[in-house]
């Protein structure tokens, strides 16, 4: 694994707390919704988020040579 590679992974990662940040401020906008339909599109929204977020820690794991998470 060489040094480029972990500059990747932290960008992936930084984009990924990006999706995160937004998907947070989503589930905030979907707290004060009144209307189903808008309610129906921000959960959309979020749904795409969400993908976004596990494609981009796939990308991440293949950069940094499979780090993974410990275990409790």
């Amino acid at each position: 694994m060489n040094e480029e590679n972990y500059k990747v992974a932290a960008l992936l990662a930084k984009n990924n707390a990006d999706e995160e940040k937004a998907i947070q401020g989503y589930y905030e906008l979907l707290e004060v919704m009144i209307d189903k339909n808008d309610k129906d599109t921000i959960r959309e929204i979020i749904s795409d988020e969400k993908n976004h977020a596990h494609l981009l820690t796939e990308m991440m794991l293949r950069y940094d040579a499979n780090i993974v998470e410990a275990e409790d």
